[in-house]
């Protein structure tokens, strides 16, 4: 559908509210303008200022974004809404979902730290069960991961061809929406995608809740069009509009490619106007803009290694495989060679064939040689050390057990999550974590008071969930100065991909904080 000039020409002259100006009011001011409620405020723990304004925008505005970085207090600021919409009588209900299972326990920290509220945590594994605590809760504050909210709202059932799908229950999703009436999307750049399933049905619950809050620190990645679904589960299209299509003509230009049809790129020009309109139903803290925050400093090491000769053949050939690939133009052609050279790059090869699964690990292994030469280095100080793929994951754990440290590893598989991170974080044993960076690097909260040491053996590639990783150590509660390795090997994709964050971090400084941020970037691939 072609979209007519005037049309986007209304789109983007439309009088859009500002809360920037309220950072610019002291704590006396805040204080004043609570004073006027009728329920006053009452607070467990004292707010420092930013919070205190973000707690006010949300008694005044009943949906909202906070785009806060990381460790800034989002979860203190949902918890203080909750508890005055329960002391003002407005609060059937609430719901915060979280990204992952693990996710829970650092919500069920922090709503005991900053309120009296009683977390109800939908953390069992049984479908059955995991509904039967959503629909039947004995809490203040249902706390759900995004996966089990879908299984728990919808049915499976089989289609053609003897498939099994997801359909979502209609019944079950409205008994949930008159039940909870207050909505807070935890880590809402995890929904940015408007086309699956989770959107789909957190759309269908936040539409007829009263109150409906996200918080994140990293609302997009490289692609500011991450934002418009995270917008409308909250504004329903007050701030970006209803119409995805207006939003990418007005701040994306668009080209036709042979294999993957119309693409859409962000237009840069537009980064002011974006930015002001964000405004709308948004505010923005980054850590240089909390006077109160005294965050040691964050020192990245790149540990530049050469790889094996053995390393070296099998990944030119995959290389070559990757280069032919480009010229199909099939996603999935592309994936197998990119995994392939990832996992080369970390130390061994998997494949299947008409004989099963086979594995070959290298005899030299740069990368995990360098892991136990920083181990050794370390001391007895406590180490996260990340990885991608689950097959690298137990390399790395049974490696660093056969050295003789204790480790535990979190990660997809992991049975009782909640305990593998307690005992890391209360074992003096248990040295190293073996942390699966998707499981483990949102809403993981509290590593940064028992560890300041993160290796990278495997980064993720997108920059917000790189910024999130790295936050789970650096972060407010760390005492000392936090040390990031990145594990790359010379002349390979893993420059490319630090490169690839560092872009996609300053794209995200330019548009959120609305001010282009300086980077020097990695030496070339």
């Amino acid at each position: 559908m072609v979209i007519s000039r005037q049309a986007l020409r209304a789109y983007a002259d439309r009088q859009l509210d500002t809360f920037l100006w309220m950072k610019q009011l002291c704590r006396e001011d805040i204080i004043a303008e609570l004073a006027q409620f009728r329920v006053l405020p009452v607070f467990k723990t004292e707010p420092w200022l930013h919070p205190l304004v973000c707690f006010y925008i949300g008694l005044c505005r009943p949906e909202f974004l906070f785009l806060l970085d990381m460790g800034l207090g989002k979860s203190k600021i949902i918890a203080d809404l909750i508890t005055q919409r329960q002391r003002d009588r407005t609060l059937r209900r609430a719901l915060v979902t979280v990204p992952n299972v693990i996710n829970m326990a650092s919500w069920a920290d922090d709503l005991a730290k900053h309120s009296d509220l009683e977390p109800w945590t939908c953390s069992v594994e049984n479908i059955d069960a995991k509904w039967e605590r959503l629909a039947y809760p004995r809490g203040d504050v249902t706390l759900i991961d995004y996966q089990g909210l879908q299984w728990a709202l919808c049915d499976k059932v089989t289609g053609k061809g003897g498939k099994s799908k997801l359909v979502v229950n209609a019944e079950r999703i409205a008994h949930v929406a008159r039940l909870y009436n207050f909505i807070d999307i935890d880590e809402s750049h995890k929904l940015r995608n408007h086309q699956n399933l989770w959107f789909s049905i957190m759309h269908s619950l936040t539409a007829s809740a009263d109150y409906v809050y996200a918080n994140t620190g990293t609302v997009f990645g490289k692609n500011p069009e991450a934002m418009w679904s995270q917008f409308y589960l909250v504004d329903g299209g007050a701030t970006f509009g209803e119409n995805l299509g207006m939003f990418r003509e007005t701040f994306f230009g668009q080209h036709q490619d042979h294999f993957k049809g119309t693409v859409w790129t962000f237009n840069r020009r537009t980064s002011r106007e974006l930015n002001r309109m964000m405004q709308h139903r948004s505010i923005r803290y980054d850590e240089a803009e909390v006077p109160e925050l005294d965050l040691p400093k964050k020192v990245p090491i790149v540990l530049k290694l050469h790889m094996a000769s053995e390393q070296r053949q099998h990944y030119m050939r995959a290389l070559k495989a990757l280069i032919d690939a480009q010229g199909t133009g099939d996603a999935t052609t592309l994936e197998a060679p990119w995994i392939r050279m990832r996992q080369i790059l970390s130390g061994y090869l998997v494949w299947k064939d008409a004989y099963g699964e086979h594995k070959l690990f290298f005899k030299e292994n740069p990368k995990l040689v360098q892991v136990e030469r920083l181990l050794e280095e370390m001391g007895d100080s406590k180490i996260v050390l990340c990885h991608y793929y689950t097959e690298t994951g137990r390399m790395l754990v049974d490696s660093v057990r056969s050295w003789g440290y204790e480790a535990e590893w979190l990660y997809g598989g992991t049975k009782d999550k909640q305990a593998v991170r307690r005992r890391f974080m209360e074992d003096p044993d248990c040295r190293v974590l073996v942390m699966n960076t998707e499981t483990g690097g949102t809403g993981n909260d509290g590593l940064q008071e028992v560890s300041r040491y993160m290796v990278m053996y495997e980064s993720p590639t997108p920059p917000d969930s790189r910024k999130q990783l790295e936050k789970r150590v650096h972060r407010p509660g760390q005492r000392h100065r936090t040390f990031i390795y990145d594990l790359i090997l010379r002349g390979t994709l893993d420059q490319g991909i630090l490169d690839g964050i560092a872009e996609g971090t300053d794209l995200f400084a330019q548009v959120v904080n609305g001010r282009r941020l300086h980077m020097g970037l990695a030496d070339g691939f």
